[in-house]
């Protein structure tokens, strides 16, 4: 997230939910921090839109015989009805989900 200018970030609304759970588990200051730099960012909510992008995705990849994690097909469906890119070190359960990605930690923008 620090590597990429701070007007092209969009925090998925499960994303958030994932930073704040690993904070809550393990409060240490330095997770207290990354949350609350998370806050000061644009939270991308999971609305009607997402949810028929995340119907849609989700279908075709069952009929693919795609094994998704919910969190993840949630992340991609709400980037992928607004044509952004995930960005994430997780990029091979990203990728079969047909939506962008990019990996900030080995990839240069």
């Amino acid at each position: 997230m620090r590597r990429l200018p701070a007007e092209n970030v969009r925090v998925s609304a499960m994303t958030l939910a994932e930073i704040a759970q690993g904070v809550e588990n393990n409060p240490i200051p330095a997770l207290q921090q990354f949350l609350f730099e998370v806050l000061t960012l644009p939270i991308a909510a999971f609305g009607e839109q997402e949810a028929l992008e995340w119907a849609r995705m989700t279908s075709k990849g069952w009929v693919a015989g795609l094994r998704m994690e919910a969190r993840d097909s949630i992340i991609a469906a709400t980037a992928a009805a607004h044509g952004w890119t995930v960005a994430t070190r997780n990029t091979a359960d990203f990728a079969p989900l047909g939506v962008k990605v990019f990996d900030p930690w080995k990839q240069q923008l």
